[in-house]
């Protein structure tokens, strides 16, 4: 990264802050959400215990991730596109959005896990483990939702098309997150948890190389 990229990719996560602090309804909707959910998923189970509290963690935070990070590349009309196809160089505007998107996504993490801890009455057992885990999932995610939805930004019908084409994505995360987490609460005994937390940074390489790679054709299109 040269100076002047870092330079660009900060002026332009200040100022999605800066849109961010204006309209803040639309962050703090999507954590409603994940409050609401949470307490109706509580509700019907009455306790979170076992494999299903981390199966539930992890498809309550997906489609959470896909209501933050589904419309991070909308634009309300293809004046405002063309201006900013003239001001920023694409790799820019895509690692500055998916660093914000990425920062909003571990917020939502937290507070989901704050939350499970509140209602089922317990800490995780290996909360660096899994702190490790979720970090590297929520990478993954952010940077797969980012890029359909740079893809979507084409279509009338950005939200759907963000789900149908990063649903498929991110089952690997997902599968990888689940058992590393399993994992973290002591469910069973796994020697290459390290290995697992590899592959997931590999994956996480992977889709940051290819973004870097495609966002400029999808761009130019």
């Amino acid at each position: 990264m040269n100076p002047g990229m870092i330079k660009n990719i900060y002026y332009i996560i200040s100022k999605e802050l800066l849109i961010e602090r204006r309209d803040a309804s639309v962050f703090l909707s999507s954590l409603l959400y994940l409050i609401a959910i949470s307490f109706v998923v509580f509700k019907i189970f009455s306790s979170l215990e076992g494999p299903v509290k981390m199966g539930l963690f992890w498809v309550i935070f997906l489609f959470t991730c896909i209501k933050i990070v589904g419309g991070v590349f909308s634009y309300q009309s293809r004046k405002r596109k063309l201006n900013i196809y003239q001001l920023y160089d694409p790799v820019d505007l895509f690692l500055a959005k998916f660093a914000f998107s990425y920062l909003k996504l571990i917020i939502a993490g937290l507070v989901l896990i704050l939350l499970q801890m509140l209602f089922s009455g317990s800490a995780l057992v290996n909360a660096f483990l899994f702190g490790k885990t979720f970090l590297l999932c929520a990478l993954g995610l952010s940077l797969i939702l980012s890029l359909v939805s740079a893809i979507a930004s084409y279509s009338d019908r950005q939200t759907g098309l963000v789900a149908i084409l990063s649903l498929p994505l991110v089952i690997p995360i997902l599968l990888l997150g689940m058992r590393l987490s399993l994992i973290s609460e002591g469910f069973f005994q796994d020697p290459d948890s390290s290995q697992y937390l590899l592959i997931l940074s590999g994956i996480d390489l992977l889709l940051l190389s290819l973004s870097i790679i495609f966002i400029p054709l999808i761009w130019k299109s």
